[in-house]
Parts: C-alpha cells; structure tokens; sequence
C-alpha cells in the first residue's frame, strides 16, 4: 500500500468516527448554544460581498441540484472549483504565484476539492444585487445550506460562529432550533460528502519541475482544473 493510500485511509476511518459522533448531536443542545450567542440578521450583505471577508460559498451537491432546479441557470454558469484562498490569491495577482505550487501537478494543473458560487469580478456574489439597503440575495428562497446557516457552523461536532455583526441580537426559542436543525444538517452532509470524495479521491505528483513555464501560462490566463469530488475527478480548462 502506497503512503497516500494509507494517508487517505486515515482521513476516511476520522471522517466516519466524526460522522458517527454527529449523528449523536442533539438538535435542542445546538439551539440553546445559538440562543445562548443570539442571532439576528442585519441584511447588511457584509458576508456575500467581495474583499469585505472570505466570501467564498462552498455548494453541497444538494445545493448545486437545487440551484440548478429553481433558476434559470446551469450549474456551469454559477459554479467554479473551489479553491483554497492562497490559490485564488495568486490567480488574481494579489499575491505572489508561489502561493500556487502546493496545488499544482506534474502537468501544472490546479487541483480542487469541490464547487463554489462564483463570484463577479469585483468580488460580489454572483447572485447578490446592489442598490439601496438592505442587500438582496437574488435566491434567497433557495440559497446554498452554508448561506442559510450564516455565521454558524459546526467543526469536530462543536459550534463555531464567523464574523458577522448580528451576532449578540435576541433570537427567539423556535428561531434558534430551525437554525439548529439547519445547521447540523448541513454538518452532517458535508461530513457525507467528505467520505465520498475521500473514497473516490485519486492522488496526484505534485510538481516539481517546470514550474516557471506553469507559473507563465498562468500570467497569460490559462488555468486547467482538476476537481475532486464525490462523483470522482473532473478536468476543467478555461481562460480567465
């Protein structure tokens, strides 16, 4: 057995035991944390719009089919491959190209693991529409599971917030179990779909030569992707 099987038997045998203890999470327990912190939704927009902070929204395959369902857009018209931050940094010239060569292979290819929303270009959702306050979500009703339970999350079965100004407000006791019960559901997906991408995971060389002639095809606007995820591995070209 090669060291990345062993590594990814590892993650596989850690994200079971962690789903198993998820299972075992009490949705009453999570809404007394969240009532304890308290919620309450500005509508300032601040987490969908560009460089204010990691707006990134990682999309389920749940939330890519629903989105794809109520909209009329295809899944290639809103989703990227998600990637980490430095990646992105360094696509977008805002940092050095260095930040790149982690995620690249033999062949100069990005890796990724999973989807996004995109964005537009100067950082904004892509579905969120400026204009007088409050901000509107042009999918609101059916927006990605990471957006309806905004700025809480769950980590290592324990409850996490982001940064988000309406945290502190009062929530009532049937508001804070709805998040609750939204809330780990999505944990509990996301560990799910973890497993599969771990299991259908097929390890890549990193690069170690020819990263100069990547690192200019980059400068020039050509990305190759290959995006791991729980359908297996995707190869993605596109000029930016």
């Amino acid at each position: 057995m090669s060291f990345p099987d062993q590594y990814k038997n590892l993650l596989l045998e850690y994200a079971r035991k962690e789903l198993h203890k998820a299972s075992e999470l009490k949705v009453e327990t999570i809404g007394s944390q969240i009532r304890e912190i308290g919620f309450l939704c500005t509508q300032c927009g601040s987490c969908c719009r560009g460089y204010h902070s990691d707006n990134r929204v990682m999309l389920l395959p749940q939330d890519i089919l629903n989105l794809s369902k109520n909209s009329s857009l295809s899944a290639a018209e809103f989703v990227l491959p998600f990637i980490a931050a430095e990646v992105e940094d360094a696509l977008n010239g805002i940092s050095d190209l260095s930040g790149l060569i982690p995620y690249l292979d033999k062949d100069g290819d990005v890796h990724s693991f999973g989807w996004m929303l995109k964005r537009k270009k100067h950082g904004d959702c892509f579905f969120l529409e400026r204009g007088d306050l409050p901000y509107k979500c042009a999918i609101y009703d059916f927006r990605p599971a990471l957006c309806q339970t905004y700025p809480f999350y769950l980590e290592e079965c324990e409850l996490h917030t982001s940064e988000c100004e309406g945290l502190g407000s009062s929530i009532s006791y049937d508001d804070s179990l709805l998040l609750a019960r939204l809330v780990l559901k999505r944990y509990m997906l996301e560990l799910e779909e973890r497993i599969l991408v771990y299991q259908r995971y097929e390890h890549f060389e990193p690069m170690d030569t020819n990263v100069g002639f990547s690192l200019e095809r980059f400068k020039k606007g050509h990305v190759s992707y290959i995006v791991h995820d729980s359908e297996g591995t995707h190869r993605i070209c596109e000029r930016m």
